[in-house]
């Protein structure tokens, strides 16, 4: 009607000329959210919706009535269903549509796996794979890639021919490490993404809710199944002051870390606001939020602002930028919105931070490290000193690394222990290339590896010192658990931010405090360092460096999936046999595990990650980190049919021959650790029911139940001490309702039989997974329906 009345208008906007004055007519082209802004420049047509963002919102808020977090603004936008969706903090399983998923190799070549047995032509939700796992770290980048190429070949070219296939986007061994490249390409303000590795979170550094998955959930998404989450808590950390001098972005979270534990953050989403945000880079936000995965955080996340702005435009993503300020009011949290726990830091009087060893969360401010070293009896001779990886390894934290080694090459110093550079990106490493800090880090004695995770999930090729010999490490990295580097369970590691370990480096020694301790340079003279300089952003643009990127093909009719059958290293998924419908009486405990099991001690990494992609060979790795109750040893049971003691994968096997199900007996936070799938999968084939614990880590709760197993909790979680790993059980899998505990048996060899309840957090779709056999199975079933 009006392109009637106004022929000449080339829009549906009217604008009458009255004097001097305009009048306008609003109409649907007014709503700037309606703007087709591309998520990234690496695929065309799709398209960042917030304008369904905003109209999920506005249902739930009249539903809710109340100022919501940033974080609940995120996950309530993706609703599946914003009208009836059930809303509760800490109870309701929300059922999201996320904007992405993206895999990294190591986990990519079972979820694809999976995929494939769905039958589907396409994945239905934008997908990436990374390859950054497999590339072991040795005698520098270049040879350690190309071998990698050489011995990952066949996995390598399975990945490809897959993600051409499905419709997948392929990132090339060299590119970096998969949450960089997401960080660089596509994290946008606002966005829901899943990623098949624990540190996801990652991307909450451009105010993206990223959230870690098992590889069963991936499937579900790229299959157009809505993905289930259970609706975090919100733990709240308002930032105030300003960092400076020493103290980086990583000291925010290794205190937080100190504050909360590994298990503080269990079941909530982290979310950072107050003034102090906007004094942090985007990649600073970044580190924060990546290392959110070490208390057990389901993601962490910082509101938009000037930081994140500057970073898009930066990779060439202004667009993206623009888009983000016209929505800008729902990329924040609501005046008085209200977190389930508030802690507070002022960042004038943070101190930097080393925490560890043996888990992130034991944190000790600089100031008081030498007398803790000394006291606890630490190594103090520093064996080696690494920054890089997927927590630092911005163009800031490398180019604040080289001022400090700069400065001490200066003064004809260089570093005494051995030093290590892992790029993030191939734009990093080329960016950094150019600028000089590259050749900073050479000239100071350091070791440049590959594009690649390296030793930050053990692969690592280390020489220097012999396994079982008490030594120390410090790095930039994340996760420092027993063995988690190198394998050697005497190594300590300390995780802190990059410009400590270079400053530690230089002298070798723990006890050094850059803050307060001279340095004598090689004229005799003594200085002290001064603290790191270093800008948030290349001021030349970032280089892109080598084009490592594959595009899926216009035409993928013709693309076949390369796998052997006779591959050593890949193994095409035979679905789960269905629960038989009965209970499961007098059945064995395989193990009784003590203290800290993580997804390292049920499914090691290292050597072990060739087989990520053949469920039959790794299952081989099945829990031999974990500690027996029974004898204080790693990887030694005892079978209760023979009497001899074994290997747990071994004996695993042998009550699967016996068609005999057992169960594992767990401690607190059973599961901590990566996202790692395999460690739900290997039970799972290897004929186990249940994993019985005081508690879990959110991921494994969820990739057990995926599988078909049964994560079950003692309603008295000190159950758990009266229990013998040889008594046998009696689990009534028949009680199995939601909201409704489980019985179990347990009979002693010596004693009276006594019964216990069992919780659990099932609802009627994840009791359809167990019934099934698996969710994959569940899926089948419905589609063939």
């Amino acid at each position: 009607m009006l392109a009637r009345h106004l022929p000449r208008a080339p829009k549906l906007i009217a604008s009458l000329r009255l004097g001097q004055k305009y009048r306008r007519f609003a109409s649907v082209s007014d709503d700037p959210l309606i703007r087709k802004v591309e998520m990234t420049n690496w695929e065309k047509g799709n398209y960042i919706n917030y304008k369904k963002m905003s109209e999920n919102l506005a249902i739930v808020r009249s539903r809710l009535n109340r100022p919501l977090t940033y974080a609940e603004k995120i996950l309530y936008s993706h609703l599946d269903d914003p009208h009836g969706q059930d809303i509760e903090r800490g109870k309701s399983y929300l059922k999201l549509r996320p904007d992405r998923v993206a895999c990294q190799d190591a986990t990519a070549q079972m979820a694809i796996l999976q995929f494939m047995s769905a039958g589907m032509p396409s994945v239905a939700t934008p997908s990436t794979v990374h390859c950054d796992h497999l590339i072991e770290a040795r005698v520098g980048g270049a040879k350690d890639l190309a071998r990698a190429e050489a011995v990952n070949k066949e996995v390598y070219d399975f990945l490809s021919s897959s993600c051409a296939k499905y419709n997948i986007g392929f990132w090339r061994p060299g590119s970096g490490i998969i949450h960089q490249i997401l960080l660089e390409n596509y994290a946008f303000p606002g966005g829901l993404l899943i990623g098949t590795d624990s540190h996801t979170p990652n991307a909450g550094g451009l105010g993206m809710c990223a959230i870690g998955v098992g590889g069963a959930d991936a499937v579900d998404v790229m299959a157009n199944l809505p993905w289930e989450l259970k609706a975090p808590k919100v733990i709240g950390v308002k930032l105030t002051g300003q960092l400076s001098g020493w103290t980086a972005p990583k000291d925010i979270i290794l205190k937080v870390a100190g504050i909360l534990t590994v298990k503080g953050g269990t079941g909530a989403i982290v979310e950072y606001h107050g003034p102090g945000v906007d004094s942090l880079s985007s990649t600073g936000m970044g580190t924060i939020c990546n290392m959110g995965a070490e208390i057990g955080a389901t993601t962490s996340v910082f509101p938009f602002n000037d930081s994140m702005y500057n970073y898009l435009a930066a990779t060439k993503r202004k667009d993206i930028g623009d888009f983000a300020r016209v929505y800008a009011k729902e990329l924040k949290e609501d005046q008085g919105a209200e977190y389930d726990q508030l802690i507070e830091i002022n960042l004038n009087e943070l101190e930097p931070h080393v925490n560890g060893p043996f888990t992130p969360d034991l944190a000790t401010p600089i100031s008081k490290f030498k007398v803790a070293v000394e006291e606890n009896g630490w190594p103090a001779e520093l064996k080696v000193g690494l920054i890089g990886s997927c927590t630092n390894s911005s163009y800031e934290d490398m180019s604040r690394s080289a001022s400090i080694a700069r400065e001490a090459l200066d003064h004809g110093v260089k570093a005494k222990s051995l030093f290590t550079v892992t790029p993030g990106s191939e734009q990093i490493r080329a960016t950094i290339e150019r600028d000089g800090q590259l050749r900073t880090f050479e000239e100071f004695g350091g070791v440049v590896l590959a594009n690649a995770c390296g030793p930050c999930i053990g692969q690592w090729d280390r020489k220097d010192v012999e396994k079982g010999e008490a030594n120390s490490i410090i790095s930039s990295y994340n996760r420092n658990f027993t063995g988690r580097n190198d394998a050697n369970p005497a190594t300590h590691a300390f995780v802190t931010s990059p410009d400590l370990v270079t400053a530690f480096t230089i002298v070798g020694d723990l006890r050094f405090n850059p803050l307060t301790d001279n340095l004598k340079g090689k004229d005799g003279k003594e200085f002290r360092l001064s603290p790191p300089t270093g800008a948030g952003l290349p001021e030349k643009g970032y280089d892109p460096g080598r084009d490592t990127y594959q595009a899926p093909p216009a035409d993928r009719s013709a693309v076949g999936v390369m796998v052997s059958p006779t591959s050593d290293r890949l193994q095409i998924l035979r679905p789960f046999q269905p629960w038989n419908g009965k209970d499961a009486n007098d059945i064995p405990i395989l193990i009784k595990c003590k203290g800290k099991t993580t997804t390292d001690h049920i499914s090691m990494a290292g050597p072990w990650l060739k087989y990520r992609g053949h469920l039959d060979n790794i299952s081989n790795n099945m829990l031999i980190g974990a500690i027996n109750a029974d004898n204080g040893e790693a990887n030694k049971v005892k079978n209760t049919l023979t009497g001899e003691y074994d290997a747990v994968p071994a004996t695993a096997r042998y009550y699967k021959s016996k068609g005999i199900k057992w169960v594992v007996i767990g401690d607190w936070n059973y599961g901590e650790g990566s996202s790692r799938e395999h460690a739900a999968l290997e039970p799972r084939h290897l004929g186990g029911l249940a994993i019985i614990t005081r508690s879990f880590a959110r991921i494994h709760e969820t990739n057990l139940k995926k599988q078909g197993m049964l994560p079950l909790t003692f309603e008295n979680p000190e159950d758990y001490d009266k229990i013998n790993p040889d008594d046998k059980v009696d689990l009534c899998v028949t009680d199995l309702a939601v909201g409704k505990p489980m019985r179990i048996m347990f009979t002693p060899k010596n004693g009276n039989p006594w019964e216990t309840n069992l919780l659990h957090t099932f609802n009627e779709g994840q009791i359809e997974w167990f019934k099934d056999g698996s969710a994959l199975n569940s899926m089948a079933k419905k589609a063939k329906a």
